[in-house]
C-alpha cells in the first residue's frame, strides 16, 4: 500500500471545511473510501493489506498531538460522509497509542 503524507495540522474548528473539500476532491467518482486515525501509519495501512475491503492507498491528511483534536476530526467527518464511506462505526473502534496522531483515509 502506498502512504502519502499531506499532512495539515490546525485547530479542527478552523480546518473541518478544508478537510471536506480534500476528502471530496480525494474520492470523486465513486471510489471507496474509509476514514479513521492512527499513530502508527506503516502498521496501519499494513492491516489494510490483509483484510477487506482492500485498498490500495494510505493518505494522511491530518496530524496532531492531541488524541481529542483527531478523535473530534474523525467522528465529524465520518457523520458528514456517513452515507458514501465504508465506515461500520462512527470512529473511535480502536486503540490508539501515544501520539503524533494522523488522521487518515484509504482509498
Amino acid at each position: 500500500m502506498e502512504i502519502y503524507d499531506e499532512v495539515q495540522t490546525g485547530w479542527p474548528n478552523q480546518i473541518i471545511s478544508t478537510m471536506r473539500r480534500r476528502i471530496s476532491a480525494y474520492t470523486r467518482a465513486g471510489i471507496e473510501f474509509k476514514i479513521g486515525i492512527t499513530n502508527d501509519p506503516y502498521a496501519r495501512a499494513s492491516q489494510y493489506e490483509y483484510n477487506e475491503p482492500y485498498y490500495d492507498e494510505m493518505i494522511l491528511i491530518y496530524g496532531t498531538s492531541s488524541i481529542n483534536h483527531v478523535r473530534e476530526l474523525e467522528a465529524v467527518l465520518i457523520d458528514y460522509y456517513w452515507a458514501v464511506c465504508d465506515n461500520s462505526i462512527g470512529g473511535g473502534g480502536g486503540r490508539v497509542g501515544a501520539g503524533p496522531y494522523y488522521l487518515y483515509i484509504v482509498r
